[in-house]
């Protein structure tokens, strides 16, 4: 059964806030539902980086209400054939170009149910073939928790799998990298039961349970908390001080 609908709308982009862009999915988003109330998912994704998309997309599952519409926009192929998605996931709905931002919300969620949204059906008519996250996304996002269109009425369910594949697929690695330098990587913490370190870019860092617990400066691995292998410094910034990036191998030292 899905969920009704919230009028609570979070937005995910790779706009940053020096432009009006932003402002302008807002306005959007509210003229189809002016008692929407919006959200900051967060605006600084790096520019086209849907792999980082991806993961802070998937970082909201089961921290808004049930109902909540997650909207996101990174979106290198716009004005291109590429699909817009509507998603039932996780008690939520999300929208995004299909380009493999829904990939990892996707794959955690064996009941998702996705669909294209069809803008002619819903009367829509992009001003701009650059800029959907206002002209197409904002405006469902609205309408959706407004009330005006139903789920099923978005468009066709979606059968075939999405684009894209999901960052967390493939070998141990660092799939991103915060703005604390803190290098995420695809390995769960379920993987973690007999492992004491890490061993990338040259160097064996013990695994421990908080950054405190790392003298000033050292570095240390640990469970983040979105619940994956992350390697930081106390204190400092562990990509600059490794020298690596997205990407970059990592092995797990056993007990």
């Amino acid at each position: 059964m899905l969920p009704r609908p919230q009028a609570l709308v979070t937005l995910l982009t790779d706009f940053g806030l020096r432009d009006p862009y932003v402002g302008l999915m807002k306005g959007a988003v509210l003229r189809g539902n002016p008692k929407a109330t919006i959200v900051d998912l967060g605006h600084e994704v790096p520019p086209q980086d849907v792999t980082a998309g991806s993961f802070w997309l998937a970082a909201a599952i089961g921290q808004f209400p049930p109902g909540t519409v997650h909207v996101a926009v990174i979106d290198p192929g716009v004005g291109t054939s590429r699909r817009l998605l509507a998603m039932a996931a996780h008690e939520c709905y999300w929208l995004a170009p299909d380009n493999g931002l829904l990939g990892l919300v996707c794959a955690q969620d064996p009941n998702a149910e996705v669909r294209a949204i069809d803008a002619d059906q819903l009367g829509l008519r992009p001003r701009s073939r650059t800029f959907h996250g206002r002209d197409v996304l904002a405006p469902v996002a609205g309408w959706l928790t407004g009330g005006r269109y139903g789920f099923t009425s978005l468009g066709p369910r979606v059968a075939e799998p999405l684009a894209g594949e999901s960052p967390f697929e493939g070998p141990a690695r660092v799939v991103h990298v915060d703005a604390f330098g803190n290098l995420i990587t695809n390995v769960a913490a379920t993987a973690l039961a007999n492992v004491r370190a890490v061993r990338l870019g040259g160097r064996v860092v013990p695994l421990l349970g908080t950054y405190a617990e790392a003298a000033p400066g050292d570095l240390l691995a640990l469970v983040s908390s979105f619940d994956r292998l992350e390697v930081a410094q106390n204190g400092g910034n562990a990509a600059r001080t490794l020298g690596l990036s997205r990407g970059a191998p990592i092995e797990l030292v056993e007990a």
